[in-house]
């Protein structure tokens, strides 16, 4: 578990590298302005400066399921890095219980148990959208470098 939360910190990160260079900024003042904004707003904010590029639309479209995906495996990524583990259910051992500081009724608290499997996709994902973006912002800094250079 402790892997998924290191590879969701790592793509974090690559999000922000790929939005900074999205937006031509170096990486130094990408990280100053960019910092604390939540991986969901970074890729919209990859998706809206892309829209106002020609020939785009393939691009954005894949950009967005990429968002999707992330949305929905944030979920169990949340619950590991937030909640308490309180095992494997003890009917069904292919699932983890997680005990969640949120009210579920009026005198108890939530418990949700995961699939084992979903945050093992989860951590997969991560980690194959983690290289996507470190690669994209790679090939984006190489060229505002250049660019720069140029100059």
């Amino acid at each position: 578990m402790l892997d998924l939360v290191l590879t969701w910190a790592s793509l974090d990160g690559a999000l922000g590298m790929m939005l900074g260079g999205v937006a031509g900024l170096p990486l130094y003042e990408a990280a100053e302005l960019i910092g604390k904004m939540p991986a969901s707003a970074r890729f919209a904010e990859i998706i809206r400066f892309l829209k106002a590029a020609p020939d785009s639309d393939d691009v954005v479209k894949a950009l967005k399921k990429h968002k999707k995906t992330y949305e929905r495996f944030s979920r169990p990524r949340n619950r590991v890095a937030h909640s308490h583990c309180a095992g494997l259910r003890e009917n069904d051992r292919d699932f983890i219980v997680f005990a969640i500081f949120e009210r579920e009724n009026e005198t108890q608290l939530a418990i949700e148990a995961i699939p084992i499997d979903e945050i093992q996709r989860a951590n997969r994902w991560g980690r194959a959208m983690r290289e996507l973006a470190l690669r994209i912002s790679d090939v984006l800094e190489e060229a505002r470098e250049r660019k720069e250079k140029a100059t």
